[in-house]
């Protein structure tokens, strides 16, 4: 652009920088621009050093086909330091079933949890406030604001493929083994089984009593005096184990925001700045432009901003958004310009 306009014989002293304002300020380059996905911010991992206190919770769906009960959806929640994973199908989702859902799997079984993270509106606010709850919640379209529920969501979903395949309609009666292989499998972050961390023992398994292994034949001559020794010794391991497993637990939490951190591309924005939001989920397709649709939608600005690198936006004509949108996918508007305007 500069040389052109030096060819045609005209000069300025900032014209260098007036060609970047000009271009910067192309709509149609903002409109159609490229997709950036190296992450906006560090990493926060959350770790809970005390089973229970803390739950990820997120959506499987919509799961095809459905059941012969209509169910099209499973609602899950992982506790983030046992990775015990407890889970339902469901019809449809309403604040009311999510609730119920919350006080019969979380509360009723293992107590008022300190922090729940969600995503947007699968939770009710005035429940978690009433129950002292502290309910977080995460970014639309990015998953590592709630990455716990992620990673269940992936292992549940391989399972459950496979139930799928096998009982096509249903699934929803063949979801609780899928939740039992789970429990039963060694994490890869804690080293164990959810099973060992919540109850202090590996569980007995059904080709142990047809077999009748050593631990089923001992645990029926077991006087009450071994009996007590052994409750002692488990209680003792137990405590270990969850301290190993924590350990483990930071460790690899550790590592993973290092490795994630290295990839990050500072993105940060105030209320007030005018901004494109990137058309989500990635990659879909405006069906009046087909294959010519952009990239980037808006511009919207700034109202609010949310721990974690988050924000919340609303039109130039005023109408807010409810939801969090992750400044990854968020890019800076710039204004029209005209040269020597």
């Amino acid at each position: 652009m500069k040389w052109l306009i030096r060819r045609s014989g005209y000069y300025w002293p900032t014209m260098l920088k007036d060609c970047f304002k000009y271009y910067k300020g192309c709509q149609e380059c903002q409109r159609f621009g490229a997709v950036q996905m190296a992450p906006a911010g560090p990493l926060n991992p959350i770790v809970k050093p005390w089973p229970f206190k803390g739950w990820g919770m997120n959506m499987i769906g919509q799961v095809n086909p459905l059941t012969r009960k209509g169910h099209k959806w499973i609602l899950v929640a992982t506790d983030y330091f046992t990775k015990w994973v407890e889970a339902v199908p469901m019809k449809n989702v309403t604040t009311k079933d999510v609730v119920n859902f919350v006080k019969e799997h979380i509360i009723y079984r293992f107590g008022i949890p300190q922090t729940i993270t969600t995503d947007q509106g699968t939770s009710s606010k005035n429940f978690a406030k009433e129950m002292g709850i502290t309910l977080l919640q995460s970014s639309s379209y990015y998953a590592q604001a709630n990455g716990q529920a992620e990673v269940s969501n992936k292992s549940l979903i391989k399972l459950i493929k496979r139930k799928i395949d096998e009982y096509p309609k249903q699934w929803h009666d063949r979801l609780v083994e899928a939740l039992w292989a789970y429990r039963m499998s060694c994490h890869g972050a804690t080293k164990c089984t959810s099973y060992q961390l919540v109850y202090g023992q590996e569980a007995i398994m059904p080709w142990e009593v047809n077999i009748s292994s050593r631990r089923v034949r001992f645990q029926n001559d077991l006087s009450a005096d071994d009996y007590a020794s052994l409750m002692n010794i488990n209680t003792d391991d137990l405590t270990e184990l969850r301290l190993w497993a924590f350990e483990k637990i930071r460790d690899n939490k550790a590592r993973v925001t290092k490795a994630y951190n290295k990839k990050v591309k500072p993105k940060n924005f105030k209320v007030g700045d005018l901004v494109w939001e990137l058309v989500l989920p990635v990659g879909t397709k405006d069906p009046a432009f087909g294959k010519w649709s952009p990239n980037w939608h808006g511009p919207y600005r700034i109202v609010e901003t949310v721990p974690g690198n988050s924000y919340r936006m609303k039109t130039l004509e005023g109408v807010r958004f409810f939801r969090n949108v992750n400044g990854k996918y968020l890019k800076k508007y710039y204004p029209s310009i005209w040269i020597g305007s």
